[in-house]
């Protein structure tokens, strides 16, 4: 950490240039004593034109932070407790919130680009058993988690809708649903979803500001069978299904189709149940035919022996 040693006053710029320091390794390093000294500035008591630190507001500390604490305060103007330029007070606050600003510009725009790989990375080849698995897991996860209840309800309500539908089930949602949760369901929601479900995606309306979030439009696997997303739908909780949360999204049938592998598989049980009697008895009329047809012949040659005789 970069900071002017403070043997003598600085003036106000050094002093500042020292804050901004201060904050800006807060926020990267999570430094814990760090944060108890931008804490008892932000919290310092302004009285009659001066500023000065109340060290009431952090828990009690030993005496090495304490002194390491009052080594800091000297390093960005507050000297024996008391703010060394108490005008520039209010610089100080607004320059810590543009730290905070920046970081968390800089975080977003990271996480964006991570985002961005994930949506393109290579897709896996996963087994029935395997995806299974994976959405076991993933359930497990964040069955409990409140960010992620509307996401879960919304993937159910998906695969529910599939089953028995020749055309595949769109989903369409916002990005931010992911980039605005924790890190690791983003990457974990965004790998069930391409990866382990082979879902495939379109931008509706793209977002080129930066700003707000794209729209964009999810499809299942078109390959995956009803009897398997029947599986598939059999593990989500009861609970993340019947609560009151609104699922993710806006779900509907898409015009796209899924393949006749999947539509057949999906009804080859009940067509074989209804056409198995039609065999059965197509069979016997056939055997009954072929036995008429047998009899009729032997009478027939016996006559044509009597005759013949």
């Amino acid at each position: 950490m970069a900071l002017t040693s403070p043997s003598s006053l600085l003036n106000y710029e050094e002093y500042i240039n020292n804050w901004e320091n201060l904050c800006d390794n807060f926020y990267t390093e999570n430094n814990e004593l760090i944060g108890s000294v931008i804490s008892l500035v932000e919290f310092a008591i302004r009285s009659d034109g001066e500023v000065k630190i109340n060290w009431a507001i952090i828990d009690k500390i030993n005496d090495g932070s304490a002194a390491k604490i009052t080594q800091l305060l000297a390093q960005i103007g507050f000297i024996n407790d008391v703010m060394v330029y108490p005008e520039y007070y209010e610089s100080y606050l607004a320059t810590k919130r543009k730290v905070r600003s920046d970081w968390h510009k800089k975080k977003a725009a990271e996480l964006l680009q991570e985002f961005d790989r994930l949506l393109h990375s290579t897709i896996a080849q996963y087994t029935p058993l395997h995806r299974r698995s994976e959405l076991q897991t993933f359930l497990n996860q964040y069955k409990s988690s409140v960010g992620a209840s509307p996401f879960i309800k919304g993937l159910w309500r998906t695969l529910q809708l599939q089953v028995n539908h020749e055309n595949l089930v769109s989903w369409t949602f916002l990005d931010d649903i992911f980039t605005q949760n924790e890190p690791d369901f983003m990457r974990a929601s965004v790998n069930l979803l391409i990866n382990v479900l082979g879902f495939t995606h379109t931008i509706q309306v793209a977002d080129e500001s930066g700003q707000q979030a794209s729209l964009r439009t999810w499809y299942l696997n078109n390959t995956l069978s009803d009897h398997e997303i029947k599986s598939l739908v059999k593990l989500f909780p009861k609970d993340n299904i019947t609560d009151n949360v609104r699922a993710t999204g806006t779900i509907d049938l898409s015009s796209q189709l899924r393949s006749s592998e999947a539509v057949n598989n999906s009804k080859s049980t009940i067509a074989h149940l209804i056409s198995l009697p039609i065999k059965i008895v197509t069979f016997c009329l056939n055997t009954l035919r072929s036995c008429v047809n047998f009899c009729f012949g032997i009478f027939s040659w016996r006559k044509k022996n009597e005759f013949q005789t």
